[in-house]
Order: structure tokens, then C-alpha cells, then sequence
């Protein structure tokens, strides 16, 4: 499964800031057979994958881990819907399905602790969250490819492979690896709709399976982190303005997402209206605190995260100054990202109980695809030696110190 376009009409590309030329060249490389870009990328999923795996089996397993199980139990085997302020089933539904009908889970029932039965099937329960982590590793390289060739995937794909953050969360039960996936899966489908909107057939119909798969990003988005309701937001201004004379099909299309998240919600619910809507009435206006933009403490947190990734802080302030200065890179499909981790930034910032640090690590995604476009189009100027080798030592650093810290972790 991948979150991303299939075809780009020169009209979009055009209005997006892409040369018809690129266009066209992506076209003839996404219909080549597996050849050495696959391979590329799949030995960098490879590398995530084996990091994630890694984590799982040795990292002991948090009470809040037991605790999001537990629940899910109850969700499958008791038929509980709690009403949870804020918070819907979806991460304890993911964490328990493993488990279910294993005869391991109950091992849980009278340990508030990590035993050793846990430790001998922990990773099993993690494996959701690993195998999300690993199709939103697909996706961005789709994506990034897809806008910026070869170069763009090959930059984002690295930088997500080995980004400390992302398989901590993606190792772990915890909502960020898939507020992430949501995140990323609702922007740039809704992007890809907008690709098929100027074709001469009936499009909302015609659009069926990516009504779908932008419906399951909105769930697994909204579902993780209710914060996320803004980005859906963001997916939908992309789709019109991308769009601006089939706003009646992009209104109709996002109405048919929308239904069918709320009907997967509805279902991991129970369809319990009560406590579906228990959970939604939790979230309050007192959880979001503009005031925290003007705190100095904000700010020293922020740094405090960026700072664990030397190698995406340096890329990234090389990037905001290099699309400052450059007009070259300001066009939509590097526009499109930055909004979107800006906004997540801000999310995170001034709603410390509705995500907070997890909207900064779904934020990240769209951060390497932005470093990306910015890096691709300096890597076609006569520039392009130099920075490369910057690009690669940056990038290798990254990497290294990733693994450094995982092997730490033992």
C-alpha cells in the first residue's frame, strides 16, 4: 500500500510549479519494472525494519504498552467500549489483534509488570506498529520520488531510515507511528485525487478505491490523535486549490472519505454511539494553549528534539535557508510539505494534551520530504558536487548516529 499519486496530468503539473518535462520523465520511471531505485529503497526499508526489530525484541515492554493490550482485550473479548476522554480504540485494537486467540495474552491478566511469558512474545504485539512504520517509510519514497526523481526519494528514504524518533515509536504501542501514517497518507491522497479530477469520466465513482484509502488515512490519523482533525483540513484546502473548477467532485470526494472514517471509527467503537461520543465530548477548549508560542521553555523543548537528530536539524536549516534565498524550490510540491509540518509544529505546540511531542514526530515525515525537494533541485545545479558531498556526509552521519544510539539501547 502506498499513499501517492498515479498519474500526473501536465495540467496539474504545470499548475503545481513542474516542468511538463519532469512530469513526463517520472511517468516512464514509475512504469519501468523493478530496477536499482527499488532495490535502493528496499535495502533502506531493510535497514528500518531491522532497527525496529531489533528494539522490539529487547526493549522491555512499558506499562502503558500492557495497559493499551489490556484494553484492547476488553474491546475483543468482553465487548467493552470505555469512553476514553479524547482517545478512540484504534491503538488498543492494533496492540491486542496479534494476541488474540494466542493463548500469550494471558499472561497479562494478573501482571501489572513485564514477566518473562511477556518478554517471549512482546514483539509480536509490536509488529502492527513496525509493519506501519514500514509502509510509511513506502509511501514517502513513493511520494518523494514521485515529486523529485530518483535524488528527492533517495534523500527522504535515508533520512526516515534512520530516524531515531520513528522507530522508537514505530518499536513501541504508542499512536505516534500511525498519527504519522494517517498524517502523511490524508495529505498526499488527497493531492493524488486531485490528479484525476480533470479526467473525462464520472470522477467520484471513478475515484472509489482512493476515496477509501484517503477514508483509512483520515481513521488511523484521527483515530490515533484527534488533534489530527486539522490536517484532514489541510488534505481538503489541497484538493480544492489544486482543483479549483471541480470543487463540486473534491467536496463530494472528501464527504465520502469523511463517511467512511466515521463508519471504520464507528466500528472500532463497537457502534456504540455513547461512547464514541463520550470520547469526542473529552476533547475541550481549555486543551489548547496558543499562550505556549510565547514561552521560552517551548522553544527550549523544540531544540531539545531536534537536537537527539544532529543530522535532520542541519539538513532541514539548510533547507528553510536555501528555499528563503532560492526562488527555484518554491513551487507546490515543495509548498506542500512544509505547510503541512509547520502546521503539525504548531499542533504540537499549542496542544500539549491532545498529541503534543507525537504531532511533532508525525511532522517529521513531511520534513524529509521537504529537505528532499529542496536538495534535488540543488543537485541539478552546477553546485551539485559540492553538495553532495555535503548531502552524503550529513546523511551517513545521521545514520551512524542512529545506530549508535540503538546499540545503546542494549
Amino acid at each position: 500500500m502506498s499513499f501517492g499519486p498515479t498519474t500526473a496530468p501536465v495540467l496539474l503539473a504545470e499548475s503545481a510549479g513542474i516542468s511538463p518535462t519532469r512530469g513526463r520523465e517520472y511517468i516512464v520511471v514509475l512504469g519501468s519494472p523493478v530496477g536499482k531505485p527499488q532495490i535502493i529503497a528496499g535495502l533502506l526499508l531493510l535497514a528500518f525494519l531491522a532497527q525496529c526489530l531489533w528494539l522490539a525484541v529487547h526493549s522491555p515492554m512499558h506499562t502503558m504498552e500492557l495497559a493499551q493490550i489490556q484494553q484492547g482485550q476488553k474491546l475483543f473479548q468482553e465487548r467493552v467500549f470505555s469512553a476514553e476522554a479524547a482517545r478512540s480504540p484504534v491503538i488498543p485494537v492494533l496492540a491486542a489483534a496479534p494476541l488474540i486467540g494466542s493463548g500469550d495474552d494471558r499472561a497479562l491478566e494478573n501482571h501489572a509488570s513485564e514477566t518473562r511469558a511477556i518478554r517471549s512474545w512482546r514483539w509480536r504485539a509490536r509488529l502492527p506498529f513496525i509493519a506501519i512504520g514500514v509502509l510509511l517509510g513506502g509511501s514517502l519514497w513513493y511520494v518523494a520520488r514521485r515529486l523529485y526523481g530518483n535524488a528527492g526519494g533517495y534523500i527522504a528514504l535515508s533520512l526516515y531510515a534512520f530516524s531515531p524518533a520513528l522507530i522508537l515509536r514505530a518499536a513501541s504501542i504508542q499512536p505516534a507511528i500511525v498519527a504519522a501514517w494517517g498524517a502523511f497518507g490524508a495529505v498526499f491522497t488527497a493531492i493524488a485525487v486531485s490528479h484525476t479530477l480533470y479526467a473525462p469520466r464520472e470522477v467520484v465513482l471513478w475515484n472509489w478505491k482512493r476515496i477509501g484509502l484517503l477514508g483509512l488515512a483520515i481513521t488511523l490519523g484521527v483515530g490515533s490523535q484527534f488533534a489530527l482533525a486539522a490536517v484532514v483540513l489541510l488534505a481538503f484546502a489541497f484538493l480544492l486549490y489544486l482543483a479549483p473548477e471541480r470543487r463540486g467532485a473534491a467536496l463530494a470526494i472528501m464527504a465520502a472519505a469523511c463517511a467512511v472514517a466515521f463508519v471504520l471509527l464507528f466500528a472500532s467503537f463497537g457502534f456504540d454511539l455513547h461512547a464514541m461520543f463520550g470520547s469526542v465530548r473529552g476533547v475541550r477548549t481549555a486543551d489548547v494553549a496558543p499562550q505556549l508560542l510565547g514561552r521560552r521553555l517551548t522553544y527550549t523543548l523544540l531544540a531539545m528534539f531536534f537536537l537527539r537528530m544532529p543530522g535532520v536539524l542541519v539538513a532541514l536549516l539548510a533547507a528553510l535557508v536555501v528555499y528563503a534565498v532560492w526562488k527555484r524550490p518554491r513551487f507546490f510540491g515543495v509548498n506542500a510539505p512544509l505547510i503541512a509540518f509547520a502546521l503539525l509544529m504548531l499542533l504540537g505546540i499549542t496542544m500539549p494534551y491532545l498529541g503534543g511531542y507525537n504531532l511533532f514526530v508525525a511532522a517529521l515525515p513531511f520534513a524529509y520530504v521537504f529537505i528532499a525537494g529542496v536538495f534535488a533541485d540543488l543537485l541539478e545545479t552546477r553546485y551539485s558536487g559540492p553538495v553532495f558531498g555535503v548531502l552524503m556526509g550529513v546523511i551517513v552521519a545521521h545514520a551512524v548516529v542512529s545506530v549508535m544510539g540503538m546499540a545503546r539501547l542494549n
